[in-house]
């Protein structure tokens, strides 16, 4: 065994590790969590084939910080995205809504989309990578909801704009229609149809 693997906590070790976790990170994204394996992680990271088991004391270990990787990941492209919103003031950013919530919580290469998806269902085979992305849904929830507040919908759920936009998607796959434009459609009519409800509970009109 190598003095990183006794000593994780040294600089070597340490970034050993963290290629490792983004290798599986990038092979749970592409291909599902069948394809996180110690010899497919060591590959994609360059790294000897025994090295895998001297960070990790399981496959499932290393499934569930991929999961995290990943998950942090998207949270961060829409903790930018949210920032992006707070430069805008509410007339703008509500103009702006539909594109912005989409921007968030999708990824940006349309190409990319079906893996996306085809690993978010294979996740269920795999209670580590499920676990992971059920706990850091959080952060990207608060980051879909900074950026309702701002275009001045607070009351309209985070988590129903992330099931519209996931469901909007998959339908999109399977039908062979643009994804971005799809989910921006389903999403945009369900935000005006909260308005307007919301515009009649304002009014008292029944």
């Amino acid at each position: 065994m190598t003095e990183a693997a006794l000593n994780p906590k040294t600089p070597k070790a340490q970034a050993t590790r963290a290629s490792l976790v983004m290798a599986a990170a990038e092979l749970l994204r592409e291909e599902g969590p069948a394809a996180v394996t110690y010899r497919g992680v060591s590959k994609r990271a360059g790294a000897a084939s025994s090295s895998v088991g001297y960070y990790f004391d399981s496959v499932n270990q290393l499934l569930g910080e991929a999961g995290r990787f990943n998950i942090q990941l998207w949270s961060e492209r829409a903790e930018l995205v949210a920032a992006q919103a707070q430069e805008l003031d509410e007339g703008e950013c509500r103009e702006r809504a539909t594109m912005l919530l989409i921007a968030a919580c999708l990824p940006d290469d349309e190409a990319m989309l079906p893996a996306h998806y085809a690993q978010l269902i294979a996740a269920s085979d795999a209670p580590a990578v499920t676990d992971a992305y059920q706990t850091g849904h959080g952060e990207l929830h608060d980051a879909v909801a900074a950026i309702l507040k701002r275009a001045g919908l607070a009351g309209f759920p985070p988590s129903l704009v992330s099931m519209l936009v996931d469901g909007a998607a998959v339908a999109a796959l399977s039908e062979g229609r643009n994804v971005h434009e799809t989910a921006e459609a389903v999403l945009g009519q369900a935000i005006d149809l909260y308005e307007r409800s919301q515009a009649r509970v304002g009014c008292g009109c029944s």
